[in-house]
């Protein structure tokens, strides 16, 4: 058996910023397992928000191939128990779960959705993401991604007002406000949301930092809109606290760091009547792939990290008027 990772350069389409921060490329990992049965491929994407690098990445992957015998993983259980015995990144320990779940999934002769016992892939509709941007650049923008029923917006607590008042001169689509904790006070915030009014706002996402939970719990008792969690949710979720916080949760699998942690999340949200969005980093269409597994599981699909990539390599997702297929 062999394992290894692949460094690889992604050019964006767009200057991507957030309220926290903006890039004009991502760099991502593939990892590759291959043992007699084939090459299995997953994905890395390091977020540093959560404090990872590419440099770091290949660190802890390093460090952890160097004290762990591959040869010896088999199973489910001996799998996470390898994963677990160190403190990886989120995004490494998915990347290296998912390519070794593929592996096994592929010698008892089963896909990977049919492994994890998870409802039959069905295509799925997508929102489309817009960055934060000077508003002489909304319109075009806005033109070319027409095909879209939904759009995720990228704003932070100066520049959303501007942004989605000329918004909602070029389109009626649904939109899912998302803020990446942009703003530090409720008060502020509840003023915003005042200026929403008569827009089609389907969801606002992670408006304060995660650290804010008693702002969060005074928000969802006077809030009109549905409040999203997303950075408030990684590899742990309390939801009977994310619950008293939120409608609904995020889940990325670059973040919960788990396929089957991303499954049991989901159930576990529906148990507290909570909807569920499957949501991504910006990644190829490799890592997308895993995430269109959940696609009968969530309410919400937002999966257009491929969509913002130059030249997107792999080609594993399709996409047709927002439409993504695998």
């Amino acid at each position: 058996m062999k394992l290894w990772l692949e460094k690889i350069h992604l050019d964006l389409k767009v200057n991507w910023k957030l309220s926290r921060n903006q890039t004009t490329f991502k760099e991502n990992y593939i990892v590759h397992l291959e043992n007699k049965e084939g090459i299995f491929r997953s994905e890395i994407a390091p977020n540093i928000r959560y404090g990872e690098t590419p440099e770091k990445i290949q660190l802890q992957f390093d460090q952890w191939l160097k004290q762990t015998d591959i040869e010896k993983i088999k199973s489910e259980k001996e799998l996470t128990i390898a994963l677990d015995k160190t403190n990886l990144f989120h995004s490494l320990r998915f990347g290296l779960e998912s390519a070794f779940l593929s592996a096994f999934a592929k010698h008892e002769g089963e896909d990977l959705g049919e492994f994890l016992k998870l409802p039959r892939p069905v295509p799925v509709e997508t929102s489309f993401s817009m960055p934060i941007m000077p508003i002489n650049e909304i319109a075009d923008y806005l033109a070319a991604i027409k095909r879209f029923s939904s759009l995720k917006i990228k704003v932070d607590a100066e520049t959303a007002v501007g942004m989605l008042s000329e918004i909602k001169k070029h389109t009626s689509v649904k939109l899912r406000v998302d803020a990446n904790e942009g703003w530090k006070d409720l008060d502020t915030f509840m003023k915003f949301q005042e200026t929403l009014k008569g827009m089609n706002i389907e969801l606002i996402e992670q408006p304060f930092p995660s650290s804010m939970q008693a702002e969060y719990k005074e928000l969802k008792k006077h809030t009109p809109y549905k409040i999203l969690a997303d950075e408030s949710i990684e590899d742990v979720g309390n939801f009977a606290d994310l619950a008293s916080q939120f409608h609904a949760v995020n889940i990325k699998l670059m973040k919960t760091g788990s396929l089957i942690k991303a499954r049991d999340f989901i159930l576990e949200a529906k148990r507290h009547d909570m909807t569920a969005m499957m949501g991504c980093m910006i990644e190829t269409s490799i890592g997308i792939s895993y995430g269109m597994l959940f696609g009968g599981m969530v309410e919400y699909v937002d999966l257009d990290g491929f969509l913002l990539v130059k030249d997107e390599p792999y080609k594993l997702v399709n996409e047709s008027n927002g439409i993504l297929s695998l």
